[in-house]
Formats: structure tokens, sequence, C-alpha cells
């Protein structure tokens, strides 16, 4: 997907409105779309290519590393840390904090 390449799930408006805009469908159909391809809804599909951006991140960036939980979760476009954090954790099973200690 185009807009995979080009990060925009980084964006905090990467919602299934705006991708539908965007790529000119409508959101049931790219709804549909994604839970055929991934097997989950968009909002999990979305969260998931953040937390992975954010351990790919943490990996090869070690200035990455030392930013804190909620600068984080703002800079792949999380509105709160708190949200952002569950999320890791239920992909990683550790939070943000402990992933990046145990590199």
């Amino acid at each position: 997907m185009a807009l995979e390449e080009k990060l925009e799930y980084l964006n905090a408006d990467f919602t299934l409105s705006y991708v539908a805009k965007k790529i000119k469908t409508n959101t049931t159909y790219l709804s549909y779309v994604v839970n055929k391809r991934f097997g989950k809804s968009f909002g999990e599909y979305s969260n998931e290519l953040k937390i992975n951006y954010v351990i790919n991140q943490m990996i090869t960036n070690h200035l990455y590393r030392k930013y804190s939980t909620q600068a984080i979760a703002e800079s792949v476009g999380f509105k709160n840390a708190v949200s952002f954090a569950k999320s890791f954790r239920k992909r990683t099973g550790v939070s943000p904090a402990q992933f990046a200690s145990n590199i």
C-alpha cells in the first residue's frame, strides 16, 4: 500500500475515513478489504503499523530509545501515551520502557 510506504500511518489523522478519501473509496469497502486481507479491523491494523514502526526505531535508533512514552506515542500519531502503551504491551508483552532497556 502506497500510504504505508510513505509512512502516512504515523499521522494522527490516519483514520478509516481519511484513508478512504485518500484512495477514493468508501469506509465500508475499505474496512471490508482490510478485514479480509489482514484479518483485523482498520484500527487494529493501523495500530500494528505504528507499533511495528516504533519497534524498528527502538532497535535501529539509540536516540529514539531515550524518548518518553508520551513523545514516542505522539511521534506515531497516538493521541495519548496510555492507549499507545496498552497497544505496545499487547504486541510485545512489555512496556515501551522495558522494551528499550532490553535492547
